[in-house]
Parts: C-alpha cells; structure tokens; sequence
C-alpha cells in the first residue's frame, strides 16, 4: 500500500467546510468546519476534491499523468475481463458498467482522474484521503486557530446596488495539519516487484500535483476566488516531526 504523508499549512485565511453556527447577535454568516475538540479540520473529501481538480487540470496538457494514464488503461482492461467471465451474472447494473468502461476504453476517453474512482465502478482501486488534523501545539488555546474576517457582498436588487456585509470565521494563516493520502495495492497484480513500480510512479505524479498547491494557483475550501484556500504541501524528508492532536 502507498502512502503519502502530507504537512499542510494555511498560506491564507481559509474558509472550509461552510460549516454554519446558531445564530446569535454579532455572530458570523459562515464557519470553517471544526472537529470533536473545536479545533479546524480539513476533511479528506474537500482535500481529495481539490487535488482531483488539480489532476483534472494537469493531464489537459502533453506529458502529464501519462504512468497514471497507463494504470488507469490496464486497470479497465482487467475489470473487464473479469466481469465478462460467464462466472458473473450480467445483471442490467453489470451490463450498464461493462458498456460504459468498453465506452471510455475504445474512445480514448481514459483520464488519470479515475484513480480517484470511476462512477458506477464499485471496489475501484483508488486513491484514499484521511482528514487533515491539526498539529498539536501546547502553546495555542483554541481561539489561536481562528479569526473573524468581514467581505462584502456587492448585490442588484430591483436595479438598486446593495452592500451586504458577510462575516465568517475562517482558519488563520501559518496553522499546521498533517493528513496521510493512500493508494491500496491493485486487486489486478500479484507480482510484488510489479506493484513496487507501479506505486513509486503514481506516487511521483501525485507528489508533482500535490506541489501545485504552492503555486498560489489552486486552493481548497470556499471563496477561492476572494483569496481563500491558498495553502502549502510538504512531503515526509521536508517535515519537522511533530504530534497530531488526534490519529489521523
């Protein structure tokens, strides 16, 4: 099984989760989403969504995701061999898969995005995201996690401009998670050596879309495009140890 173990650190405010509170005078419109203990937490599926965007992205142009592109080719030829053996019964769901991953194989429609798992395919080989948990730090109390951000909406309404002033609680710059990206050994490949290439290829072209988030480019979280979401990746050797405030 691959693993990816990831130190994220917020570059900017950032807003996830759009998690919202009772309300209450003076209190906020939107909260980023906290976990048992009131600290911030990035849940596996918006960080997964994220990178899946990136992905997305990547393999639009020449020379990217192509050893995740070849997996992906190989990993539906071999769904499909096994689903057609006369051992499984084609019941009208089978059928349904069987054309669509004969539609996407014959058409050159193959994206390394599938990876993260292909609709309608059930026990996929594919990519697992933990939550991102923050790293605890005996100096900060709760309210050190935080901060309360004021934005302004600017509406039409009945030809008049309106300002609407919108107030969340986002994460602050410079807070610390770690999170663990996992990738399961392919139900396809007995051979040991075999799956070792495999992985260290797929891990290689995860590692260079996971950079792309300290580019400034991409972001995680809501409001991306009011400067939210901008965050920074390192990788094991890059990482100071450090205890998380609960296992990931």
């Amino acid at each position: 099984m691959l693993e990816i173990k990831i130190k994220l650190t917020t570059e900017s405010c950032c807003l996830i989760g759009n998690q919202t509170e009772s309300f209450s005078v003076g209190g906020v419109d939107q909260s980023t989403t906290i976990d048992e203990n009131g600290r911030p937490i990035i849940h596996g599926s918006a960080f997964k969504g994220a990178l899946r965007n990136i992905v997305r992205e990547l393999e639009k142009k020449e020379g990217n995701m192509e050893e995740t592109k070849k997996y992906v080719k190989r990993l539906i030829e071999k769904i499909l061999e096994n689903y057609k053996s006369e051992d499984i019964v084609k019941t009208e769901k089978i059928k349904k898969m069987i054309l669509n991953l004969e539609k996407k194989l014959g058409s050159n429609e193959l994206k390394a995005e599938y990876i993260f798992g292909i609709e309608g395919v059930n026990g996929l080989p594919r990519i697992f995201c933990s939550d991102f948990r923050v790293i605890e730090s005996k100096d900060k109390k709760i309210d050190d996690y935080f901060l309360i951000d004021t934005k302004t909406c600017i509406e039409e309404v009945n030809g008049n401009i309106i300002s609407n002033p919108r107030t969340y609680k986002v994460i602050k710059p410079g807070v610390e998670f770690e999170g663990i990206i996992r990738f399961y050994n392919p139900f396809c490949i007995t051979n040991e050596d075999e799956i070792k290439k495999i992985e260290v290829h797929i891990e290689k072209e995860l590692k260079d879309a996971l950079r792309m988030f300290n580019e400034g480019i991409y972001g995680i979280g809501n409001s991306k495009s009011r400067g939210y979401g901008q965050i920074r990746v390192a990788f094991d050797n890059d990482q100071k140890e450090g205890k998380c405030d609960d296992k990931v």
